[in-house]
């Protein structure tokens, strides 16, 4: 009866610490994605990274497409600012 009951137990520790792991990368998840949509980014290029290769991978990969979307961002801002007027001066 003993046996029984810690193999319950041991089996009830394992069922536990899974749905931790659940809870905890999709916990990760949602803020991944929340960072995403904040940096600009497309989320499920994010999401995917996190599935196949871990959280580390998912954050890398976060870090380059914000500072390319950044990147655009600031070149698209510095050609309109640098752009010539069409045509002569007007003078009064």
């Amino acid at each position: 009866m003993g046996a029984m009951l810690h193999d319950a137990r041991v089996r009830f520790e394992e069922c536990h610490t899974a749905w931790l792991n659940e809870c905890e990368f999709a916990e990760l998840a949602r803020t991944l994605k929340a960072l995403a949509h904040e940096q600009g980014v497309a989320t499920d290029p994010i999401i995917n990274e996190l599935v196949h290769f871990g959280a580390d991978a998912a954050f890398a990969l976060l870090t380059v497409e914000s500072r390319l979307v950044s990147d655009a961002q600031a070149a698209q801002v510095a050609q309109t600012v640098q752009m010539k007027p069409a045509g002569p001066p007007l003078v009064h």
